[in-house]
């Protein structure tokens, strides 16, 4: 069964309370939701009509004020599944103003009907409502019963012409309930003010909860009851309501866009009451039945046309007794009257004052039939009816009073009679507590000084009705009452402090009174820049503002974010709640930075480039730990720094925020940090593969570390050709020295466990490794005869590697080990095509003449010989070997003057002393002079 009042919250402080409870028929079978369908046929518009649909002159019948020349948009569909409900509807245009459209169907026998002319109805529902659905304008909803064709003509008596015209055909689905329902689901309750009549349940008629799209709004109070008709079929039977409802909240909710059924309540010809609009028939929910009136009214239908016929006695009875108990609910006087501000209607302007009955018809608040002429006149006979009803029954809070004479002796006797504010009804006793009644909260118990921070808050207008009795806090430490709009709470230390919407519940998530927040120490107060509104509690603050939401900000860290300007200072708002690091710390994020606490570090702020960095590092969780410092500008001010138990995360506008970490920190803060040579970070520390190091890259170079070389310092274009040979990944490894000087001054050099890297600036970087490196070093490196390498280590594929230098050219193979060409006897051997050429890889390195005359350089394929008079000349072959054995240039041969050539038959050489030939047919090598 369903219950009557929903979401209401009971908390019984005293014993033998009595509490407003729903009492409930004997249980019947629930009706199921019963789908139901439209048809939707295109009218398009006069100017522009829709393929099905025509333009005419004039109407079928003829319509009071419309020439037989007007033109008339006219359809007609056929081809439709069985409908029930006819209706028409266009794009809402508020200057459409007086629109008329005429109906006629094809019933199921297959006769066609009279004419009927529908009404065009006003819009209901705000256009900017949270229905989800467009609204749209249109026509009442015209019941038919079962049809299965339908003709529809519509013609503009003045103003606009609507556009996007669209018949609505509604078929209401059938379900065997109908017929049915057994009694209302919805009753009596008990020790109500007037008793309530019974009310058929939406789920009795058969709603698809489905099409309610609309989001539930509710007025402060109940101020009035607006009276209606539905202006359709007077003759539908008993059975057939079920389905009338069901057509009217699909046509309502849908065709026109309201999201839900328009009127709180409906009542038939029968007498019987049907619910409306989804929210409570006890609530204050506002309807769409009144437009620019629905907020604060009760919109009450009675099903029919009470334009045409006289309005059924059992209808009337059962319109006043609805309305008796709902202004009992809401201390409404049914023979009063009242004041409303018009939203906007045809007949009083948005923003205008308007008196009227607290009983009204829908005519008095705009230009229409409703409730028709014999409704209309019954109006003063259920004014009279409902103030009858009301004046039978006892308030409710007297008959708690009554009911418990314990309450009555503590209380003691009523001082005044009972008063009503905001739909809030209280009553005063001689020790000072009072009663508060409300459809909503029921009757509870207010007092001491929980009833003064009450009352000074604005009492029922501002906090609603109380939902809870007086009752003491969990431990037992202070009181609090519950109010619709906020909590009371109330403690010897902290007094009484008001606390509500997202930050009571915040509050209550932690434990509330109990948590670690503890009491109230301030009442909801809005923050000093008006952005959000805070709490302050004995064990921290619970700030919110609309971008932020609710969240608890406790201990130091409130204390620094407080110091920092709070809410309206450059964290401002906070975006979590205070944050345990478990076993570690705490944290809270702010909108401009975060705060972090551990008890080894204390509070420190961080925000951001630099803490997005430190959160994609893990946080305070990660390998950084917590900062040891808050954000900071460096010291030569071009960026800033937070320091953190692992390593420091720098920022700049040029190179983002970077993390520096160990000794790699170490060594690039005795550079000079950020100030130094270095500048800042433009990577964070990075490891190699498979654990082998890392390193950090800034402005002006590198700094790397591994556990065997330590941390060392590459710059320029030395580390530009480092890094071109894959870094420490590559065959040079990691540095095992620092970017320094070269011995002379001229040049920079860094080593590496792989080889080395050399600079000047007439030869740029190059590397040499291995054993050339060795060579050159032992010849005085670039301080010596060969000055600095022109080419790094280049490898003669199979056979050895070489280096050039200023000096002379180093060269390595297996078989000859290292070996130093220079001078006129390189270039010749570079011209022979080097170690790629006929005479291989040197065999000794460049050395004087055992006669001290010149210079050779033995090779794999011959000799160099070099002296001032005859320059380098090569001797090859079988030649070179006679040549040295003979005793070389020391021989009475001297030097050679020319390198060997080919002769017929062999080669010949040509010497200071004479020639050597070689015969390829014997081998030989001859000398001649």
């Amino acid at each position: 069964m369903r219950r009557l009042l929903a979401g209401t919250t009971a908390v019984v402080a005293f014993t033998a309370v009595v509490l407003v409870a729903p009492v409930y028929a004997e249980p019947v079978p629930e009706a199921e939701p019963v789908a139901t369908s439209v048809d939707e046929v295109a009218m398009g518009s006069v100017d522009d009509p829709a393929p099905e649909a025509e333009v005419q002159e004039g109407t079928t019948d003829l319509v009071a004020g419309i020439s037989e020349a007007e033109p008339a948009l006219t359809v007609t569909a056929t081809d439709v599944d069985e409908f029930s409900m006819v209706g028409v509807t266009w794009e809402l245009d508020p200057a459409v103003t007086d629109t008329v459209v005429q109906v006629r169907v094809r019933g199921a026998g297959g006769r066609w009907g009279a004419w009927t002319e529908v009404a065009a109805e006003a819009p209901q529902q705000a256009a900017d409502a949270d229905t989800d659905t467009t609204v749209r304008g249109g026509t009442e909803p015209l019941w038919t019963g079962p049809a299965t064709a339908v003709e529809a003509e519509l013609v503009t008596r003045s103003g606009a012409r609507p556009t996007d015209v669209q018949l609505d055909l509604v078929d209401p689905g059938e379900s065997p309930a109908d017929g049915s329902l057994g009694s209302p689901d919805i009753q009596d309750t008990a020790d109500a003010a007037a008793t309530m009549p019974p009310v058929f349940s939406r789920a009795q008629w058969g709603a698809d909860e489905r099409l309610m799209t609309w989001t539930p709004q509710y007025a402060s109070t109940i101020k009035a009851a607006t009276v209606h008709h539905t202006a359709g079929s007077n003759g539908y039977a008993a059975d057939q309501v079920p389905a009338i409802m069901r057509s009217m909240y699909t046509y309502h909710a849908k065709s026109l866009g309201w999201g839900d059924i328009g009127y709180n309540v409906v009542v038939d010809r029968f007498g019987r009451l049907w619910e409306g609009r989804s929210g409570g028939l006890a609530s204050t929910v506002v309807g769409a039945h009144a437009g620019g009136f629905n907020t604060g009214t009760f919109g009450v239908s009675m099903m029919g046309n009470y334009d045409v016929v006289g309005t059924p006695q059992a209808m009337v009875d059962s319109v006043a007794a609805v309305i008796a108990w709902k202004f009992s609910l809401y201390g409404v006087n049914p023979r009063g009257t009242t004041t409303l501000t018009s939203g906007g209607t045809d007949k009083f302007r948005a923003g205008t004052a308007v008196t009227l009955p607290t009983v009204h018809g829908h005519r008095d608040t705009k230009s229409t039939a409703c409730p028709g002429r014999y409704g209309y006149a019954r109006l003063g006979e259920i004014r009279d009816e409902a103030a009858a009803r009301l004046a039978d029954q006892k308030s409710p809070i007297r008959t708690r009073y009554d009911a418990d004479a314990g309450l009555r002796s503590w209380l003691g006797a009523p001082v005044g009679g009972e008063q009503t504010e905001a739909g809030v009804t209280w009553q005063v006793y001689s020790n000072g507590a009072r009663l508060y009644s409300s459809p909503l909260g029921g009757v509870r118990l207010v007092l001491g000084g929980i009833l003064e921070k009450y009352l000074a808050s604005g009492g029922p207008a501002v906090l609603g009705p109380p939902v809870s009795d007086d009752a003491p806090t969990a431990g037992g430490r202070g009181a609090l009452v519950r109010f619709q709009h906020g909590d009371v709470y109330w403690s010897p230390a902290t007094g009484s402090q008001l606390v509500r919407g997202n930050i009571l519940a915040k509050w209550l998530s932690t434990g509330g009174a109990a948590g670690g927040l503890g009491f109230p120490t301030t009442s909801d107060a809005p923050t000093p820049d008006g952005r959000g509104y805070f709490v302050r509690f004995q064990g921290g603050d619970v700030y919110w503002s609309q971008a932020t939401g609710a969240h608890h900000v406790v201990g130091g860290i409130r204390e620094a974010w407080g110091a920092a300007g709070g809410a309206g200072g450059y964290l401002g708002f906070p975006t979590t709640s205070d944050t345990v690091v478990p076993g570690r710390g705490a944290y809270v994020r702010f909108q401009g930075g975060d705060v972090y606490w551990s008890p080894t570090t204390g509070v420190r702020i961080v925000r951001g480039e630099i803490l997005k960095a430190y959160r994609a590092a893990g946080g305070p969780a990660g390998k950084l730990g917590f900062p040891t410092t808050s954000d900071a500008p460096t010291p030569e001010g071009r960026g800033y720094v937070v320091r953190f138990q692992g390593g420091d995360v720098y920022w700049s506008p040029t190179t983002g925020a970077r993390t520096v970490r160990g000794s790699i920190r170490t060594t690039w803060l005795r550079t000079g940090g950020p100030g130094g040579y270095l500048g800042f970070p433009t990577t964070s520390e990075a490891s190699v593969a498979r654990g082998r190091g890392a390193f950090s890259r800034f402005q002006g170079g590198d700094v790397y570390w591994s556990p065997t070389t330590g941390t060392r310092i590459v710059r320029g274009e030395i580390l530009a050709a480092y890094r071109a040979t894959g870094g420490p990944t590559g065959f040079l490894g990691f540095p095992t020295s620092s970017d320094a000087r070269t011995p002379d001054g001229r040049g920079w050099f860094v080593r590496f466990q792989g080889g080395d890297v050399y600079w000047s600036p007439t030869t740029g970087a190059r590397y040499v490794m291995g054993a050339i490196r060795d060579t050159w070093l032992a010849a005085g490196g670039s301080g010596g005869y060969l000055g600095f390498p022109t080419t790094s280590d280049t490898v003669v594929p199979g056979r050895g590697a070489y280096v050039r230098f200023q000096g002379g050219d180093v060269y390595w193979s297996p078989t000859t080990g290292t070996q130093i060409v220079r001078g006129e006897i390189l270039a010749a051997y570079r011209a022979a095509g080097g170690p790629t050429g006929r005479l291989g890889f040197p065999t000794t390195s460049d050395a004087r003449t055992r006669d001290g005359r010149g210079y050779v350089v033995r090779f794999q394929g011959g000799d160099i010989w070099w002296s001032p008079s005859t320059r380098a000349r090569i001797v090859s072959g079988a030649t070179a070997s006679a040549f040295w054995t003979r005793g070389g240039s020391s021989s009475a041969l001297g030097f050679p003057t020319r390198s060997t050539y080919s002769v017929s038959g062999g080669t010949r050489t040509d010497f200071q002393g004479g020639r050597m030939t070689w015969r390829a047919s014997t081998g030989a090598v001859s000398v001649s002079r």
